[in-house]
């Protein structure tokens, strides 16, 4: 990626004179590209020490509570929040993988597994649930649809991002004025997911909906090209008065 955005950048200066603000901006998207590989890198240690500290951790709990341990109904308790913590770790492993592929999109693996999308967006919306708690209500319509054949973890980090991105959208509004939708159903023999809410956004790279802009706004357009990756794709519309939707579409396994 940075030696493509070096060469654009080569490449106006032949042409044109290209404003200064717009050559820097090229130059911050190729070093933040060179620092996020090796972060990527970086992260992926301490995520298998946390993978290997739950697995310990969730049959330490297991094994107390089959032998009737005095704080048995505490540890019940705190079973869901271990396994969801479990979950996520996966979810970010998961991620880190797919983000490393969006940076080499050469090395991609074909995906043959077929995996049930249900499951996938029922998770993104567990993982987003603190974060939606406090700006909007949500609104959960999951139909039938068919097997697809792209990573579970892929699906719940495209909704995740989509569910997230909603959030930051409506988060300078009142509660009660703000809606998000999600819809799971098959259209044309293809797994859909709608992510709808009440607010507008820009589906580009370098647009963020957080304010001041705390993000590069890349979480979308990854979304997009992780969405690819697996045969699919992210259409998004925003008609006048009606919010915006966000929709995801995968290929039905064959």
């Amino acid at each position: 990626m940075m030696r493509v955005l070096d060469r654009v950048a080569s490449e106006l200066s032949d042409l044109t004179p290209v404003p200064t603000e717009i050559l820097a901006r090229l130059d911050r998207l190729a070093t933040t590209s060179l620092l996020a590989t090796g972060l990527a890198h970086e992260l992926a240690n301490p995520l298998a020490s946390l993978v290997l500290a739950l697995d310990w951790t969730n049959e330490r709990v297991d094994r107390m509570r089959k032998q009737g341990s005095a704080a048995a109904a505490e540890l019940e308790r705190l079973a869901p929040d271990l396994e969801l913590a479990r979950v996520s770790v996966d979810a970010m492993t998961a991620m880190l993988r797919d983000f490393q592929v969006f940076l080499r999109p050469n090395e991609i693996t074909p995906i043959i597994a077929p995996c049930d999308v249900k499951p996938a967006v029922v998770r993104a919306i567990q993982m987003a649930r603190v974060r939606l708690a406090t700006v909007s209500p949500v609104s959960v319509q999951l139909g039938d649809a068919p097997m697809v054949r792209t990573p579970s973890t892929r699906i719940t980090q495209i909704v995740l991002n989509l569910l997230l991105n909603a959030a930051d959208a409506l988060a300078d509004r009142a509660w009660s004025a703000n809606l998000i939708e999600v819809r799971l159903y098959t259209a044309e023999g293809r797994a859909t997911i709608d992510v709808k809410d009440n607010g507008r956004h820009l589906f580009e790279p370098g647009r963020s909906t957080k304010p001041g802009g705390e993000s590069l706004g890349l979480g979308l357009a990854i979304s997009r090209q992780l969405a690819r990756l697996s045969g699919g794709d992210i259409w998004v519309a925003s008609p006048p008065g009606d919010g915006t939707v966000f929709r995801v579409v995968f290929p039905a396994a064959g």
